[in-house]
């Protein structure tokens, strides 16, 4: 080594000073040389929740995101990525979304031509994200929504993907609070192996569908469409347990129960178009797994498909809904948040398929969804959420939204919505024993 050496090249010209300095240099550095082999590098990955999304675009990019009412791509030039201390390239940035259009503050669907690194706390590891949307959250005007609906998700094994909340900037300039999920068809095609994705929409048609490319898939795209068009021929054809047992073939019709059993839990108003179907293995067979999306309307006092003529399924003919009492002629008091779609319809009005699915129901109200739980939930909810609140400027971007938010909102509406899920699992668990005996 270059200490050894210095110590023992030319002793014999070496000064005594010399020889002490040089086993003084010896002894400070050989802790450093002996365990320089037993040093782990500890990398730091970035935290969205403690950091920002900033994008770098131009001026007039800037003022036409804030002013446009349309989908549109953000180019010539790409925007570029500050988070952290890095910069990160774009392949791709899309203004998304449906309603949220007509608000200044987009939602955004981002390719990164630079891939990002986060560490996923609940996977206890850091992983590689290209495909993400960011979410503007206009509608939850004090932004807890989303938190609660994901958190439920996750202890029903339906919500796999990584999500968080963090700041948005345009230029230094803050968009304020948005939802960060890593792209659905990205992590199941990509991260899960699926063959196929698709996106429910509006009598059973589709929002858009996406296939595996990086895999030798055995069966084309038109395998995939027949067999969710087959979800929605069966049950026309079928009825009882030929029925369940059919559907069971192509779907996991328990995951599904699970899913709307969840909707009339929170009240979710919004989730016909709001759901992902995507393909996994069961056996030597694929089905479609349940993949939900897009909670910007629990706690809904009603349900889509009343007063909208156009939005329920027409599999069993027009269906029209002015009001509670419209349903309830129709299928009887069920315990099914939305009726819209023909499959939830089909759930509602088939004896055997509604007593299967209030099995998952009364499973999920008493052993999978306790009162403990729903504390747990709510008290994770402020701890991702509050830090927010306590930076003025974040916040004072909800003058852009629907409706706008401040910290004494948040106090109160976080108890409030605890209450009403404790109270809504009560009555749930009250109202089973009727529709057991059905």
């Amino acid at each position: 080594m270059m200490f050894g050496y210095l110590c023992a090249g030319g002793f014999a010209k070496q000064t005594l000073v010399q020889v002490l300095m040089c086993r003084t240099l010896c002894i400070l550095f050989l802790p450093l040389i002996l365990f320089s082999g037993c040093y782990k590098e500890h990398i730091v990955y970035p935290d969205p929740s403690s950091g920002s999304f900033n994008f770098i675009v131009t001026d007039e990019q800037e003022s036409f995101i804030y002013s446009t009412r349309s989908r549109a791509l953000i180019k010539d030039p790409l925007p570029t990525l500050y988070f952290g201390d890095e910069s990160y390239g774009v392949d791709r940035f899309e203004i998304r979304g449906a309603s949220s259009l007509n608000f200044r503050r987009k939602s955004w669907s981002v390719n990164m031509d630079d891939n990002i690194i986060l560490y996923v706390d609940r996977e206890d590891r850091p992983r590689e994200f290209e495909e993400f949307k960011l979410i503007s959250m206009v509608f939850d005007y004090t932004y807890i929504e989303h938190s609660i609906a994901i958190g439920f998700c996750r202890l029903l094994d339906l919500w796999p993907t990584h999500s968080e909340f963090t700041e948005v900037r345009l230029n230094d300039n803050t968009q304020g609070l948005y939802l960060f999920i890593e792209d659905p068809q990205e992590y199941f095609l990509y991260q899960q192996d699926a063959s196929f994705i698709l996106r429910r929409y509006y009598d059973h048609t589709l929002q858009n569908y996406h296939i595996n490319e990086l895999r030798s898939t055995p069966y084309p795209v038109q395998h995939y469409l027949a067999n969710f068009d087959s979800l929605y021929s069966y049950i026309t054809e079928y009825n009882g347990q030929a029925l369940y047992d059919s559907l069971m073939t192509l779907l996991d019709l328990p995951q599904y129960f699970s899913k709307i059993a969840l909707d009339m839990f929170l009240q979710n108003g919004d989730c016909t178009d709001e759901i992902f179907f995507y393909t996994r293995a069961d056996g030597n067979r694929e089905i479609f797994g349940i993949y939900p999306w897009d909670y910007d309307d629990i706690f809904a006092s009603l349900p889509h498909e009343i007063g909208r003529d156009w939005a329920p399924g027409t599999v069993f003919g027009r269906r029209h809904y002015s009001s509670m009492e419209d349903i309830i002629a129709d299928v009887g008091v069920k315990l099914i948040f939305s009726i819209e779609d023909d499959l939830n319809y089909k759930i509602a009005t088939d004896e055997y398929l509604y007593a299967r699915y209030i099995n998952v129901l009364e499973d999920m109200m008493v052993n999978r969804i306790t009162d403990k739980d729903i504390e747990q939930i709510i008290l994770h909810t402020r701890e991702e959420i509050q830090p927010f609140y306590n930076i003025d400027e974040i916040i004072a971007q909800s003058v852009y939204d629907h409706d706008e938010t401040n910290r004494q909102l948040f106090d109160e509406n976080l108890p409030a919505k605890r209450d009403l899920l404790l109270e809504r699992r009560n009555w749930i668990l009250e109202e089973l024993p009727k529709h057991k005996s059905q």
